[in-house]
C-alpha cells in the first residue's frame, strides 16, 4: 500500500479542523487559548479563524476582558453556520434528522414501515426531505450534505428478523422486493433528488460516528460499538475514529454465530428486537405501549430470562473483542428500550466476567440512546467535512476512495 505524505493544503485542511473542534468542545474560546492548546502559530490561527468567520462557521462572542493591550475576541460556532441532514432507513423505520452546526437536533421525524421496498423508502424519504426544508427556509442552501443510513444485509435472515404475520406468508415476494437494497441505487437517487452529496455508512457505523461527535463529555478513545435494532451490528472505534478493515466490514459483530442457537444461528438474530418480540409472544406477552409497562412484574420477568438467554449467546463472542481489540468500554446503542437495554447489560456483565481471563472493560449505555441511527446519518456530513481525521494528513489509495464520496 502506498502512501501519500500531507501537502500544505491537507495540512491547512486539518489545522481548520482541528481549530472547529476546540472551538466546539470550548464555546467562548480566545485566539490565545486556540495557540496554547494547538501549538499553532498566532498568524496560522488568525488566518484560519478569519476564513471561519468569513464563511460564517464561527462567529465572535465577545471580547476577553481583563488583559493588557487589544482585548482578544471570543470565538464561539455559529450553530446556522451549516446543517446536516440524515435519513436513517432501518428494518422497521424510516427517520430524518437535522443538526446544526453545533450538533444540536433542530427536526427529528420518523414513520413506522416493515421492511421499506424501493417505492415505500423513496416516498417517504421525500415526504420528509420537504419537512425539513420547510423548516429551513432559505437556510437550506447551508445544508452540507446528505447521510444515509441503512442495515447490510437488508434481505437476508428474513425467516427470523420479520416478525409481521402477513409477510412471513409471503416471504419469497419480499426477498425479492428487498434485493433493492443491495446496490447504493438509493443513495444515489437521494443525491441526484436533494442536489447534495450522498455520505453512506451503516447503521452501527453511523451510530459510533454519532457517539464520538455528540455525546456529552470526554469520550474513550478505544471503545467497542454495539447497534441493538431490528437486528444488530458493530463498529470499532479506535484513537477516535471509527475502524473499517481491509473491505469496510470490521466490527460486524452481528455475523458471529450464537452459543446454541437458541434465539437464532447468528448474534445478529440473537440480540435484537425481533428476538425480543418473539420471545414476548411465546409467552403470550403483546409489545408494551408505553415505556411504563416494561415496569410490570410479569415484563421484568420475562426481559430478565430473555437477557440472561442473550448474554449466554453472545458471551463467547463479546470475550473474543475484548481479547483481540482490548477496548476501554463497550458501548450499547440503538433502539432496544431502557428497562430491556439496562436488563441485558447486567446479565452481560456477569456472564462475560465468567467466560474471559482478561478484566471486562466497562460495558454502559450509548449516550445518544435510541436515535442514534439517525443522528449519526445526519452527522456523517458534519464529520466528513468538518471533523479532523488523521487519513488527512496521510492518505493511502484506499483512504482516498473512502473520503470522495461524492455520487453524480
Amino acid at each position: 500500500m502506498k502512501s501519500s505524505g500531507s501537502t500544505s493544503e491537507q495540512s491547512r485542511i486539518y489545522n481548520e479542523r482541528i481549530i472547529l473542534r476546540l472551538v466546539r468542545q470550548h464555546p467562548d474560546i480566545s485566539r490565545v487559548s486556540i495557540a496554547e492548546q494547538t501549538g499553532l502559530s498566532a498568524q496560522t490561527i488568525s488566518v484560519i479563524t478569519s476564513s471561519l468567520l468569513e464563511r460564517q462557521l464561527l462567529h465572535v462572542a465577545g471580547k476577553v476582558k481583563g488583559r493588557r493591550g487589544q482585548p482578544s475576541i471570543k470565538l464561539s460556532i455559529n450553530k446556522k453556520g451549516a446543517y446536516g441532514l440524515g435519513i436513517n432507513v432501518d428494518r422497521d423505520h424510516i427517520s430524518a434528522a437535522l443538526l446544526d452546526f453545533s450538533g444540536e437536533c433542530v427536526l427529528l421525524v420518523e414513520r413506522a414501515v416493515s421492511f421499506p421496498t424501493e417505492n415505500m423508502a423513496k416516498q417517504i424519504a421525500s415526504d420528509l426531505i420537504e419537512e425539513v426544508k420547510a423548516t429551513l427556509g432559505d437556510d437550506w442552501s447551508r445544508v452540507q450534505g446528505i447521510g444515509l443510513t441503512r442495515p447490510d444485509y437488508m434481505d437476508s435472515w428474513l425467516e427470523t428478523l420479520v416478525t409481521d404475520q402477513d409477510q412471513l406468508s409471503n416471504l419469497d415476494s419480499l426477498k425479492d422486493a428487498l434485493s433493492y437494497w443491495r446496490s447504493d441505487a438509493f443513495e444515489t437517487w437521494l443525491a441526484e433528488s436533494t442536489g447534495l452529496v450522498c455520505f453512506c455508512e451503516n447503521d452501527a457505523v453511523a451510530a459510533a460516528t454519532s457517539e464520538l461527535l455528540l455525546a456529552p463529555g470526554v469520550l474513550p478513545l478505544d471503545f467497542f460499538y454495539l447497534f441493538v435494532s431490528t437486528a444488530c451490528g458493530g463498529s470499532v472505534v479506535t484513537n477516535g475514529e471509527c475502524y473499517f478493515g481491509s473491505h469496510g466490514k470490521a466490527g460486524s459483530f452481528g455475523l458471529i454465530p450464537t452459543a446454541t442457537g437458541k434465539h437464532g444461528k447468528w448474534i445478529l438474530e440473537a440480540l435484537s428486537l425481533s428476538s425480543l418480540r418473539r420471545f414476548l409472544w411465546s409467552n403470550q406477552l403483546t409489545w408494551p405501549d408505553c415505556d411504563e409497562a416494561w415496569q410490570d412484574d410479569v415484563y421484568i420477568k420475562a426481559v430478565s430470562q430473555w437477557s440472561n438467554d442473550v448474554a449466554h449467546e453472545v458471551a463467547s463472542a463479546l470475550a473474543a473483542v475484548v481479547a483481540l481489540y482490548d477496548p476501554e468500554a463497550i458501548l450499547i446503542g440503538g433502539r432496544l428500550p431502557t428497562t430491556v437495554l439496562t436488563a441485558l447489560i447486567t446479565e452481560l456483565e456477569q456472564v462475560v466476567a465468567q467466560q474471559s481471563t482478561l478484566p471486562i472493560p466497562p460495558i454502559r449505555h450509548a449516550q445518544t440512546g435510541q436515535t442514534a441511527g439517525v443522528l449519526g446519518a445526519a452527522v456523517l456530513p458534519l464529520y466528513e467535512i468538518f471533523a479532523p481525521q488523521k487519513n488527512l494528513l496521510l492518505l493511502s489509495s484506499k483512504d482516498k476512495q473512502r473520503n470522495t464520496r461524492e455520487k453524480p
